[in-house]
């Protein structure tokens, strides 16, 4: 038998240190000989948990079982691992220091069959791997990393379009994952919100954020899919914090109440995520009169986010993640959000624009929240395999399916940006695989500061009346809404229902 002893000290609180290095979920993350972990039991960490490894040595790789046989939280957990001619037990404690908790991480390691008759000459080596654990360990529990920077590369495929497109799927996140630094944050006393959050990726984020502590609050349309989801989740992580809002995004009278209900109900709003959209193939109207996906795409977001925006600066430090779209960089704003019924309906292009548009939104409010201590950002997922992707681009998914992402990998970014210290210095970015990237590649599709004001007047003026707006009970639906009149473009409706200059750099 060979036995490692490492100790390490973290300037982190017990607590955390525990929760994060006891769920070998996260092994992956710190350890570089693992080079995937995942988690086979459901539920929080518990004696009887179990983890499946692939663990690298040399130019093999070994599957391990582990299994948690001792926990208690938060000065010891012990693990016992087998696979191949291997046998592991890894006992881990923890103990309070002035600056933080130090860990004491001792691994007994024995080999059976051919392996056990070299394992004398093995311990150097063996050390190396203990000593290079622990210190991915030591890095995952100290300060924050910095801001990652786009590199040439990454700007030059970006401007090419089409081999940058490559990336989208899900062969670009393995790729970029190997850069992937450990999201170790405890998420503990934050509340997030997500639209969306019945499936695809606000499901697959409500379910990260939730293993990382969060309170998370699902926002869908479905009862019935809520609360399926929210005890999937609730099952899988043990996170009994989780809370359900019902609403249609596409009704703004709808959105208006569930603003009041957040407001209500939720002393703190750490994290807002708009994830909520639709693609539409045809031209559908709401019965408020307005197209369904302008509606749930542009609208929406709007008016949910100008209503919780206070709650969310009295909740500082705050985030806000806007979810959009690749296909955005082909389009520009145009004259106005609204298509006219007299205009060809083009449910992709209808989208793209509102997708443009949120980026819009996003560097607005990224300039206008700052000072209250909230962050803004947007990301795009890549092409990931969802309900949505499914139902409204049939011909794509048959052709693209055996590459796209799967949700968990689409959603990787957003939680990143919900959760990772480091985004926290800055804001206003549009984000790829935890990269920034720029927001436009097209000149032509680049907005202009008239456009910039004149949209966010528009949508000022659009969701003016649903404040005090009643949900329509008529069968039929209303008549469409006629295009907010066009004004010499002013300074546009702040967030907060104040003024605000409108932002005069050039988009990057």
């Amino acid at each position: 038998m060979t036995r490692l002893v490492e100790s390490v000290e973290v300037p982190r609180p017990m607590a955390d240190a525990f929760a994060y290095t006891s769920d070998f979920g996260h092994i992956e993350q710190w350890d570089p000989g693992v080079s995937r972990s995942v988690r086979v039991t459901p539920g929080p960490v518990r004696v009887g948990s179990r983890y499946r490894l692939d663990v690298v040595f040399g130019p093999s790789t070994t599957v391990m079982e582990y299994v948690v046989t001792v926990l208690e939280p938060p000065r010891r957990v012990v693990l016992e691992g087998h696979g191949g001619s291997i046998h592991a037990i890894d006992d881990i404690r923890f103990e309070p220091t002035p600056t933080g908790t130090r860990i004491d991480y001792t691994a007994d390691l024995s080999f059976d069959g051919l392996t056990g008759l070299v394992e004398p000459l093995m311990g150097p080596l063996l050390r190396r791997v203990g000593e290079r654990a622990v210190e991915g360990l030591r890095r995952a529990l100290s300060g924050p990393p910095p801001v990652p920077e786009p590199s040439w590369l990454t700007y030059g495929l970006d401007f090419l379009l089409l081999p940058g497109m490559l990336r989208f799927t899900r062969c670009g996140h393995q790729w970029r994952r190997a850069s992937f630094g450990p999201i170790a944050e405890s998420m503990h006393g934050r509340t997030v919100v997500i639209t969306g959050a019945t499936s695809g990726l606000g499901r697959a984020a409500a379910l990260e954020l939730a293993r990382l502590g969060a309170r998370v609050v699902l926002v869908g349309r479905d009862p019935a899919k809520l609360t399926r989801a929210r005890e999937e989740i609730r099952a899988a992580t043990g996170n009994e914090d989780l809370a359900e809002q019902v609403a249609d995004l596409s009704l703004l009278s709808e959105v208006r109440v569930l603003a009041d209900r957040l407001l209500a109900g939720e002393p703190r709003i750490h994290v807002l995520v708009n994830n909520a959209g639709v693609l539409e193939n045809a031209r559908a109207l709401t019965r408020e009169g307005f197209e369904r996906s302008l509606a749930t795409n542009l609208l929406a977001p709007f008016l949910l986010t100008r209503r919780l925006a206070p709650r969310l600066a009295e909740s500082a430090p705050s985030r806000i993640i806007n979810v959009l779209s690749g296909g955005m960089y082909w389009a520009g704003l145009g004259s106005s959000v609204v298509d006219q019924p007299s205009e060809p309906w083009d449910g992709a292009s209808a989208y793209a624009r509102h997708k443009r548009a949120l980026m819009v939104l996003t560097e607005a409010w990224a300039e206008e929240l700052a000072p209250g201590g909230v962050t803004v950002h947007a990301m795009h997922p890549g092409w990931a395999e969802t309900p949505g992707v499914v139902r409204s681009l049939p011909g794509f998914h048959r052709i693209t399916r055996p590459w796209l992402r799967t949700p968990e990998e689409g959603a990787d970014t957003i939680v990143w940006l919900a959760a990772a210290p480091e985004v926290a210095t800055t804001t206003g970015g549009f984000w790829f695989d935890r990269e920034r990237h720029p927001s436009v590649v097209l000149p032509w599709t680049a907005p202009s500061a008239g456009q910039r004001a004149m949209l966010i007047e528009e949508l000022a003026a659009l969701t003016a009346d649903a404040a005090a707006a009643v949900p329509a009970t008529a069968a039929e639906p209303l008549a469409p809404r006629r295009r907010a009149p066009r004004r010499k473009p002013t300074a546009p409706r702040a967030v907060n229902a104040r003024a605000s200059r409108p932002r005069r750099r050039a988009a990057n």
